[in-house]
C-alpha cells in the first residue's frame, strides 16, 4: 500500500474542558481568553465528515475531561506502515492521553514500539513523513529533543531519519506539511523558511516545494488523493487561490477555534492503514457514536 493512503483515521472528541487549552501553562488564567467549545466542536465534526469523503473510516474516542488536549491525537503515536510508536509528550499533564491510543492500535493489530528511555520526548506532531524518509522537528523546552528523535529511529529502521532544529515551542507540522506525494507545503514564516532550508539540505530524495504566504496555508492533510486544507478567510485570498489554482480535489476547512489551541488539521487525527481489519471499527463511544521551487504559488 502506498503512503497516503488511509482506511483509518482516530479522533477523540472534544471535552468541555478544552475552553482552557493552551492557559493550563500559564501562571495566569483569564476568561476572556477561554476557547468556545462548542464551535471548536463543530470545527471538529466538519474534520471528521471531511475525512468520510475521504473514504477513511473514522474511529471516534471518548472525550477525557482530565486531558483538555486529548483531541489532538496526532501528538500520541507515529504510525507508519504496520509499526506504531507511542510517544512520550513533552508537557507531563498531556502523557496520559496516550492510554487510549494505544488500546485502539493494539486492538487494530499494529505493532506497538514503546519509548525505553525516560529521558526520550517525541510528539507526533513534530515528526514528518515524506513517505520516503522521516523529519524530526527538535524544539527548545518541552518540545521533541534528540533523545526522542532516537527513539524514531530505532522504531522505523527502514527509513532515514533526520533531525531538523525548530525556533520556540511550534511543531513541525505546524510549518511544513505533505500536500501530496512528493510535495511538501511551506509557509512563510521565519522559522518556516529555516526548516524548509534544513530540509533541502539534508533530505535524501526530490520534492516540488509548495511555498505559501503564511504558516496556516501550509497546514494541510494528504489523504487517498484528497488534499484537505484551511478556509479562505483564514488563510487569506491569495494562498487560498494558489491552493484552488495549483491543487486538485482540494477541501477547505475551518480550523480556527482549533487553531487557538495550537490545534493543527493533522494533530487533530491520526490517519493509518490496516487492510486485515479494514471492516472492523472500534470505539469507546456508546453504540449510537460512531527542490527546486523559488516564487510563492508556483513549482519547480
Amino acid at each position: 500500500m502506498s503512503a497516503f493512503n488511509y482506511n483509518y483515521a482516530i479522533v477523540s472528541r472534544i471535552p468541555n474542558s478544552f475552553k482552557y487549552s493552551g492557559q493550563q501553562y500559564t501562571s495566569k488564567y483569564e476568561k476572556e481568553n477561554e476557547i468556545d467549545v462548542e464551535k471548536a466542536r463543530e470545527e471538529h465534526r466538519q474534520l471528521i465528515e471531511t475525512l468520510k469523503k475521504c473514504e477513511v473510516r473514522v474511529i471516534e474516542l471518548q472525550e477525557e475531561e482530565d486531558y483538555p488536549e486529548c483531541c489532538f491525537v496526532d501528538d500520541c503515536a507515529v504510525v507508519i506502515g504496520a509499526t506504531a510508536l507511542i510517544t512520550r509528550l513533552g508537557q507531563t499533564t498531556r502523557q496520559g492521553e496516550v492510554a487510549e491510543i494505544r488500546k485502539v492500535l493494539k486492538d487494530l493489530k499494529f505493532r506497538i514500539v514503546e519509548i525505553v528511555d525516560p529521558d526520550a520526548i517525541v510528539e507526533g506532531g513534530d515528526v514528518l513523513f515524506t513517505g520516503k524518509e522521516i523529519f524530526v522537528g527538535l524544539g527548545q523546552g518541552r518540545r521533541t529533543n534528540e533523545r526522542g528523535a532516537s527513539a524514531v529511529v530505532d522504531a522505523f529502521p527502514e527509513y532515514n531519519v533526520t533531525p531538523v532544529r525548530i525556533d520556540g515551542q511550534v511543531q513541525l507540522k505546524s510549518l511544513v506539511s505533505m500536500a501530496g506525494k512528493d510535495i511538501i507545503a511551506v509557509g512563510n514564516s521565519q522559522n518556516a523558511n529555516r526548516v524548509m532550508h534544513q530540509i533541502r539540505q539534508v533530505a535524501q530524495y526530490s520534492y516540488r516545494i509548495l511555498k505559501l504566504d503564511n504558516d496556516k496555508a501550509a497546514n494541510m492533510l494528504y489523504v487517498n488523493g484528497r488534499l484537505i486544507h484551511r478556509t479562505r478567510e483564514e488563510i487569506g485570498d491569495r494562498s487560498y487561490s494558489v491552493l484552488q489554482k495549483l491543487i486538485e480535489d482540494g477541501i477547505p476547512v475551518s480550523q480556527s477555534l482549533l487553531g487557538e489551541a495550537g490545534g493543527t488539521l493533522q494533530n487533530c487525527c491520526l490517519l493509518c492503514i490496516n487492510v486485515a481489519h479494514f471492516k472492523h471499527i472500534i470505539s469507546t463511544l456508546p453504540t449510537t457514536g460512531s527542490f527546486m521551487l523559488e516564487e510563492a504559488g508556483s513549482w519547480a
